[in-house]
This record gives C-alpha cells, structure tokens and sequence, in this order.
C-alpha cells in the first residue's frame, strides 16, 4: 500500500516532506483555493521535485460534508470548470493521479456526465463512491473504473471491509482510500493507496505520533507529556532529538511523524496486506471513454411485467437453527432458537486472511466456536473465560510498561478499569440472597382482612378478637403473689 501525505497546498508541509524525501504526496484543490486567488498558474513542476508521486484531490469531500453549502449550483459550476481546466489539465502530466470532482449538491446526473471527462485520463483518474448508494453501486463502479475512491466516512457508514479483497480480487481494481483517519481501516481494507492529513495533527491539534513496538501509537494532546516521555528512548532510538518533541518544537514532532507513518506503510506491506500492482495493459488498463460512465442497464423498466419470482423453501439465517424441546413424558415441545456455525466464511473473502495461521486458497474457515450459553453454570463458565481473556490484556499491557521504562500507561489504566467493572459483575451474579419486605398501613376492620389475605384465616380471626378479660388470680400471679387473702378493713 502507498501512503499518499496530503495538505501539501501548504508550502512549509510541502518543503518538510521533500526534506524527509517523502514520495508520495497529496495535495487539495479545495484547500489550495482557500490560500490562492490563482492569479497565475499553479504549476506542480515549479513546486514540487520530480522524484514525486502527486495525487490531486478535488475536496469534495469538504463541500459534501457540510449540510448546506454557501456556494450556488452556479457557482459550484464554475469552480468545477477551473478544477478540470486551469489546475487539471495543465498538470496531468505531473499528476500521477486524478479524483473526480464530485459535489453531491450539483447531483447525480451531473457526476455521471462529467465522468466522460475524466475517463480522459485513463489510469490516473479516482471516482468516489458515495456510501448512500449502497454496495452494489460500489461494485458496479469496480467493474467499470480502474481506479476507485472509497472515503473514510464511507468505511465507518458501512462494514464493508469484508468486501474490499474479493472486489480488488475480482475486478482488478485499484482501490484508494480517501481522507483516511483511522490506523485500523488502513490495516483491514485491501487498499492499493490511500490519503490522510492525519500525519500533520502534531501540528495542528498537539497530538503526538510515534512508532514503537511494531505499533503506531496516536496520542491526543492531553496526554502529550506521558506520551512523549513514555517513548523518549524509541524516539531517540529513530534518530530524533527527543528533548525537542518533548519541547514541542513544530519541525521534529512532525519529522517524527512522516517517519512513524513510513513504519506503519512498512509493516503493513512487510506482512503482505498489499494491493494488485500497476499494469498499464490487460484487466488493469483504462477502459475506453466510450464504456466509461455508462452503468448497467438497470431491470425493471417502467412498461415491463416483472415475471414472478419462483418460491423456495424458508429457512433460518446462516448461523440460526430452530429446535424443539423434548419434555420429559416423550412429547414434542416448545421451538427454541439457538445458534450453529454457520459454515460459510471462506479463507478467500475474510478480511483476515493475510494474517491468518490456517489461511488456505478455495477453503472454508478452519475455526468454530462450539460455545452454548443456557443455564446458570454454562454462562458463569463464559463469565470467567471473559476474566481470564481480560486479566491476560492487563498482565500484557504491564508488561509492554515495563518494558518501556515504568511509565504510567493510560491505556492499561483503563483496562485495570475494565477488569474490576467485570469482576464487580461476575460476583454480583454469583450472590445468592433473597429478601421480602412488606409495608401496609390500615385501621380497624380492615386491618383483620389484610392479615387473613396474607396469613390465613385462623390468623385473622385472632387478630379480630379482643383481649381475654384479667381475673385477680392471673393479676395476682402477673404480680408475683403465690398466695394472699382478703383483709377487710375493721370499722373504726
């Protein structure tokens, strides 16, 4: 995969890359009319070394992403026209590629129409797929274009990181990711290049990136201390002056992120997540203006009868399985729904396989979860699996602190944090308790009912009765006296 470091319309991060002899660069159009009234021409040979891969990136994706645009069809109109014709085509030869001006604003039929122009362009030009058009407009757009531009907003809209190998496989197509912000996505698509502005946010938003540990790290500017504490030695390991990212100092904190960006693009090829090569002929070559931009005929044209569909039997998802309970007496019992290996992932389409121990071309996964989770000990052994799966991550992440010299990991406190919250669940569930408490308040008559509800019937007569009288003797004997007799008093 290449890593095409974009926000070069800014002439201090365009020298910085060419000083870190960086290749593969990007730069925005939309950004470069923010800071150029193009007064004269914008001549990518007068600005950048001829040792650079250029990708020239419309913007679009700024001017979609805002609800309403403060610009008019007209004038969107207008800024397209010099898009392709005052920064386009007096570039294209230094160009090695081309996105589409695609302003969602100007609508459909606009972006279908201009393609023909950019089909021109043969190899270099991107168009972008917009995810509200759902997945087979992608794939329509993969057996057509050469080059396809998926956005980042696109990969988190839609989980279809599962779906870019086959598509890169089958058709051919080079597949590039646009505006990406995300490690993750980089890693998991079968990219053949993408585009980020992510390397500058040391610059812009204080943050701090750094490669240590075949990782690449990303820290967000509240933890810009710890961070660049934490990796002194790896950044001095790299050849960098470590005391000036501490200080801040703008030059080397970015310097440390091209060369951290350039370890990432490094290991991800070295473990061989990497995309069909150039081939200027065969599968690969720009298809002919005429065939580009005209979509597959679409089926169920207004005036056509659409025929029947032929009925099949009904059965569960993939990965469900309905059963019947036997009672004990023998009788068929109530449907339960449970869950099987559904058996259908392919080492082919499994967005792992490039890391993967068992993957094997043309065969089904090699891995099941035989798990069940139905009484109260089944489902307490998987709380303790899940204890032992996360205290194992703890123990890790101490580890990797240690090895990078002791320094307080924000990471591992959040998993200690994690790891109590679970253990704080599992004991609630193994408590056994139970506790009743009734309160009722009511006079008279009345009282007498409540208790015979509650009690019985016998306990509410008693409490209907009223108290047996007092004779002397009990009085006598509640009093302590065993015998006494009556004196009476002589009359005076």
């Amino acid at each position: 995969m290449k890593l095409y470091l974009a926000g070069t319309e800014i002439p201090a991060y365009r020298t910085l890359l060419a000083q870190e002899q960086y290749p593969t660069v990007a730069l925005s159009y939309w950004g470069l009319r923010r800071r150029s009234k193009f007064t004269k021409p914008f001549l990518l040979a007068e600005k950048f070394g001829d040792e650079a891969e250029i990708l020239l990136d419309s913007g679009c994706a700024s001017i979609n992403s805002k609800p309403t645009s403060d610009l008019t069809d007209a004038e969107l109109l207008d800024i397209a026209e010099h898009y392709y014709n005052e920064m386009v085509e007096p570039n294209i030869d230094r160009l090695t590629h081309v996105v589409e001006f695609d302003a969602h604003q100007l609508g459909d039929t606009w972006i279908t129409e201009q393609r023909d122009r950019l089909a021109h362009y043969g190899d270099k030009a991107i168009v972008v797929w917009r995810p509200e058009t759902g997945r087979q407009a992608l794939e329509e757009l993969c057996s057509i274009w050469p080059n396809v531009g998926i956005t980042q907003a696109g990969v988190d809209r839609l989980d279809i990181a599962h779906l870019l190998p086959t598509l890169a496989q089958q058709t051919g197509t080079r597949l590039f990711g646009l505006g990406m912000t995300k490690t993750a996505a980089m890693e998991h698509g079968f990219w053949h290049a993408a585009a980020s502005t992510s390397w500058i946010s040391p610059s812009q938003f204080g943050d701090t990136i750094v490669w240590a540990g075949r990782e690449l790290h990303r820290y967000p500017k509240r933890y810009k201390d710890m961070a660049r504490a934490r990796h002194k030695n790896a950044i001095t390991d790299a050849g960098f002056d470590a005391e000036a990212v501490i200080a801040d100092d703008p030059t080397e904190v970015l310097r440390l992120s091209v060369w951290s960006w350039r370890q990432f693009v490094d290991h991800i090829s070295g473990r061989g997540v990497t995309a069909p090569a150039e081939t200027p002929n065969g599968e690969n070559a720009a298809p002919s203006p005429e065939a580009v931009g005209q979509l597959p005929e679409k089926r169920g044209t207004t005036g056509v009868t659409p025929t029947p569909a032929r009925q099949r039997e009904r059965q569960p998802l993939p990965g469900l399985s309905v059963v019947r309970e036997t009672a004990e007496d023998g009788t068929e019992g109530r449907p339960v729904l449970r869950t099987v290996d559904p058996g259908v992932r392919s080492c082919d389409r499994c967005y792992l396989a490039a890391q993967c121990p068992a993957m094997e071309a043309g065969a089904s996964c090699a891995f099941s979860l035989p798990l069940e989770i139905r009484t109260k000990d089944q489902r307490a052994d998987v709380a303790s699996a899940l204890l032992e799966m996360q205290a194992g991550r703890v123990f890790n992440l101490r580890f990797a602190e240690e090895l990078e010299g002791g320094f307080p990991s924000p990471v591992l406190s959040g998993e200690l944090d994690r790891l109590n919250k679970m253990l704080k669940n599992v004991s609630d569930m193994e408590e056994s308790s139970f506790s009743v408490k009734i309160t009722a308040t009511e006079k008279g008559a009345a009282q007498a009912g409540i208790i015979s509800r509650l009690f019985g019937r016998d306990e509410g007569e008693q409490a209907r009765s009223l108290p047996a009288p007092v004779t002397v003797e009990r009085a006598a004997l509640d009093a302590g006296f065993v015998d006494a007799e009556v004196v009476e008093e002589d009359a005076a």
